[in-house]
């Protein structure tokens, strides 16, 4: 039997719900706030390892990646998505504020503290991504930024209160995945981007949102929009090491979340749904490289 996985190394850095010690007793957010700026359920839908997939895995192959690396810490609080050197950004690699606009610390948080989360919290997990690269140097063909998002544009974001699409697959380029005058060049080519999307499309087209809004249009796939990739992408990327951003709409599995909307167990059926379709587009888009 082949113990070969899938020549893919995943990055998952905002899935996680935890807070560090350090801060728990300093938040003027609570577990609701938390849960609605988290990356719902990341680490599910990315499980490429899970059991339901096996009937999806191709001749030659075994389950998994090469490697997965997740951040237990709510982004809320660190994001592992953001320079080190953006501690003075309220969006930044330690956040003072919320995607809806609230602050996250009652009395604020000093300078010397976000250093010592960034060494504790931030770095170990940029450490991982890099021993990961390194240990797989040949035979990784293709590292996936993992992410999901909330379905309309948070109030305190780019674009707040639009819809937004099924899927944002991005690598720094326009809506056809080619460089524009800003980015001179992208992570992955314009084509092979244009390729992931015919396929997410293909794949998702089945799918409905849990809680649609009437007379809105939401397209299946979006190419750099509403996001054209992060500080991991950019940081990671190789030149010869395609990357892509992938985003998931959570209006597919958890629903039309604001800063306020209940907390709520998993919806383990629309994980797997999602998560099968991931697989099989990964499967081919690594197929392609």
């Amino acid at each position: 039997m082949s113990t070969n996985p899938l020549p893919i190394i995943l990055s998952i850095p905002h899935g996680g719900l935890a807070a560090p010690p350090e801060v728990a007793d300093s938040l003027a957010i609570n577990a609701t706030t938390i849960y609605n700026e988290c990356d719902l359920w990341a680490e599910q839908l990315y499980d490429f390892q899970h059991p339901d997939l096996v009937s999806f895995i191709p001749a030659g192959y075994s389950a998994g990646s090469l490697a997965s690396v997740s951040m237990p810490i709510a982004r809320v609080l660190i994001d592992a998505n953001r320079d080190p050197a953006d501690l003075n950004n309220p969006d930044g690699p330690v956040k003072t504020m919320t995607s809806y606009g609230q602050a996250v610390y009652r009395n604020g948080i000093s300078s010397d503290l976000q250093r010592q989360l960034l060494d504790t919290y931030w770095q170990p997990y940029h450490q991982a991504l890099e021993t990961a690269l390194q240990t797989h140097a040949g035979q990784v063909k293709l590292f996936l930024d993992c992410h999901n998002m909330a379905q309309h544009g948070p109030t305190a974001y780019d674009f707040p209160g639009a819809v937004r699409p099924f899927i944002c697959l991005a690598n720094f380029g326009d809506d056809n995945g080619e460089p524009t005058g800003q980015n001179k060049q992208t992570i992955c080519s314009g084509k092979l981007l244009c390729e992931a999307r015919a396929l997410a499309e293909t794949l998702f087209a089945d799918l409905t949102l849990l809680e649609p809004v009437h007379g809105e249009e939401v397209p299946i796939v979006a190419l750099n929009w509403p996001f054209a990739g992060g500080y991991i992408v950019q940081r990671y990327s190789r030149l010869t090491l395609p990357s892509i951003m992938i985003e998931i709409n959570r209006g597919l599995f958890v629903g039309d979340q604001t800063t306020d909307t209940r907390i709520a167990a998993p919806n383990l059926a629309r994980i797997a749904q999602i998560r099968q379709r991931l697989y099989q587009w990964a499967v081919y888009v690594s197929g392609l490289i």
